[in-house]
């Protein structure tokens, strides 16, 4: 068995990131990130690398007063179902949690992912901040079909 190492990502990394979020945007299950945006924000990706070679990425943003989101988690398609997603969205819980008392949530059409990983499911309109920064921009806008969890 391939040994998947997790680790925060680097400025080498902003191509495969793109690569592996392209095919979820697509299908509007993650927002569209471009190059621009992800160099911007590469310290808040963490990526997961597989012989060498990266098959996964999720990201956080830090909304300041202690509330972060998990974000553009994606794990490319030949490597969906081997636990990789859960052991990035932990790898970014832990960190963020070394920051003492937080709130971490997400804006998922797979809350049950979710849940199984401590989060519990509540209403979207705890997060203003995410509604005014990202929902505004997203093409499901006015038919959202996504949960929001928060451990």
């Amino acid at each position: 068995m391939q040994k998947i190492q997790i680790r925060m990502a680097e400025k080498g990394d902003m191509s495969a990131i793109c690569r592996i979020l392209a095919p979820y945007a697509r299908k509007k299950i993650v927002l569209p990130r471009d190059p621009v945006e992800v160099a911007r924000h590469i310290n808040n990706f963490c990526v997961a690398e597989k012989n060498g070679r990266i098959i996964g990425c999720c990201a956080f943003r830090d909304y300041g007063n202690r509330l972060f989101e998990i974000r553009s988690l994606a794990v490319s398609s030949r490597n969906v179902g081997g636990g990789i997603g859960s052991k990035m969205v932990n790898f970014l819980k832990e960190r963020i949690s070394g920051q003492g008392d937080v709130r971490i949530f997400a804006l998922t059409t797979s809350a049950g992912f979710f849940n199984r990983l401590g989060f519990r499911t509540v209403e979207k309109d705890m997060f203003p901040q995410k509604i005014w920064s990202d929902c505004s921009k997203c093409p499901k806008l006015n038919d959202c079909d996504e949960e929001a969890v928060m451990i």
